[in-house]
């Protein structure tokens, strides 16, 4: 006989077990305990396998917690008293008040309660969660409450124009692809499946969001003055390609006086050679971009060779029905925008599916043409590494099998985008690369992974047209 907290008590002696497997047996026994000198002890392998352990009982932690948001939601509906018991006037308040967190994850931890919780029908019958494959991987601490959310809210908002036998394949390869991925990721795939499920509904949401555009401009006390910009997809395409762009060049340039990280680029992305951070690098671009548009006509340097890539199919592009996707941009907008947009000089449209130019060029090129890096920013949507996200300006074609040591080819297949500091990081740590089935996946050397377990990296699935048998993602 189990009961529902079996499997956190379980995980949490697994945590404990691991624990001390990784410090060699050896708990420090102390008045007031402290982790920090037990990790310092542990192994790198030590170290990841205690992390591991946690994010475990973390998730059956959470799992719980959705459930009891969910019982508590109950309550404050059903108005049980509950509310004159606790002084607060819902349950995302009184869970505010319990755990002292902020609304925000209050709000997540009830929505997700309330998807995840058994109905009852008109009779009084228990029928199974709204979202029954999302309810079998929270409560098996498979899923955390943020992947959970974005799935059960995207499909919320496709089911009025979507089957039911479509929303429940979507669920589940949706789940399948969460428990492994990011949540960044998941985010992503969310949104592209709520698209292909509801097609119909790609222009309305695009109209909200550009209705809800807007900058508002303040001073604040000290004398500074702030621009607060709401910038819907097509805007933000603009803004994110013209400032990626002066701030990529900045980076590219040579720095002549030693520093830490010469190149720009630290693991943190903080710090940029000449001292500045990244923020105020884009606030600098930005600027550099008003002012010169607003004192001469002629073209502004590193932005004369960027482009706005728009990647539809070949019936979106023609008949302007359906949706097509910005490079850098979650949300998608409508094929008809993007055809009024086509007729600009800086937009490529990739259309997928059609003829393009020969990519193989083999030995004969050391550098990869602008059409093989399209083609490759097309798969690996910018630095292809998992959970990286630097968008395509940031981001330079590199050879998967060296161009020298190992004689690899100058062409699309053995191309992947890397930022530079994923690109150093690959090197030193010797990760390998591959691509299958245009898939990116990134082998972690064995003192990372002793399976060196393959981790895909590039773009998020995507969703096929909806069909008989519903959206399914290529793998």
């Amino acid at each position: 006989m189990t009961t529902s907290t079996d499997h956190l008590i379980e995980s949490t002696a697994a945590l404990a077990d691991t624990y001390s497997h990784a410090l060699g047996g050896g708990v420090r026994i102390e008045e007031e305990p402290d982790a920090r000198a037990d990790l310092q002890r542990m192994t790198n392998a030590g170290l990841m396998a205690s992390m591991a352990a946690t994010f475990e009982v973390v998730r059956l932690g959470q799992a719980l917690l959705v459930r009891e948001a969910g019982e508590l939601n109950d309550r404050f509906e059903h108005d049980t008293g509950i509310a004159a018991q606790t002084g607060n006037r819902n349950a995302a308040a009184a869970l505010t008040d319990i755990g002292h967190i902020s609304m925000a994850e209050a709000g997540r931890l009830v929505r997700v309660g309330k998807a995840t919780k058994p109905r009852m029908s008109l009779i009084g019958e228990q029928l199974p969660p709204e979202y029954s494959e999302v309810a079998r991987a929270v409560n098996a601490g498979e899923l955390t409450v943020d992947s959970a959310l974005y799935i059960t809210a995207n499909l919320e908002q496709a089911a009025p124009r979507a089957t039911t036998e479509d929303l429940d394949a979507a669920e589940k390869e949706l789940v399948e692809f969460a428990i492994t991925n990011p949540v960044d990721s998941v985010r992503k795939l969310s949104i592209r499946y709520r698209d292909a499920l509801d097609v119909d509904g790609v222009e309305p949401r695009e109209e909200v969001l550009v209705s809800r555009r807007g900058l508002k401009r303040m001073v604040l006390p000290n004398g500074m003055k702030r621009y607060v910009l709401d910038a819907d997809p097509v805007s933000a395409a603009y803004l994110d390609t013209a400032i990626d762009g002066m701030t990529s060049a900045e980076l590219r340039k040579p720095r002549f006086e030693a520093k830490e990280d010469p190149d720009g680029c630290g693991d943190n992305h903080e710090i940029i050679g000449d001292g500045r951070t990244m923020p105020q690098l884009n606030f600098d671009a930005f600027v550099d971009i008003v002012r010169h548009a607003l004192s001469c006509k002629e073209g502004l340097g590193a932005l004369d060779h960027t482009t706005i890539i728009v990647r539809m199919t070949l019936e979106s592009l023609q008949t302007g029905l359906g949706e097509a996707q910005l490079d850098g941009v979650e949300q998608p907008i409508s094929a008809g925008t993007a055809r009024k947009m086509a007729a600009e000089a800086c937009l490529i449209p990739m259309v997928l599916g059609g003829k393009s130019e020969v990519l193989d060029f083999g030995l004969r090129k050391r550098l990869f043409t602008t059409a093989q890096k399209l083609a490759a920013i097309e798969r690996d949507g910018g630095c292809a590494t998992a959970g990286c996200n630097r968008p395509p300006s940031y981001a330079e074609g590199h050879h998967i099998r060296w161009y020298k040591a190992h004689d690899g080819p100058t062409n699309q297949a053995n191309c992947v985008m890397l930022c530079s500091a994923c690109h150093h990081r690959i090197h030193r740590e010797g990760w390998d690369v591959v691509v299958t089935d245009n898939v990116v996946y990134f082998i972690p050397p064995a003192s990372v992974d002793p399976r060196r377990t393959p981790r895909r990296g590039g773009r998020p699935p995507v969703p096929a047209p909806k069909g008989h048998d519903g959206p399914h993602y290529t793998r």
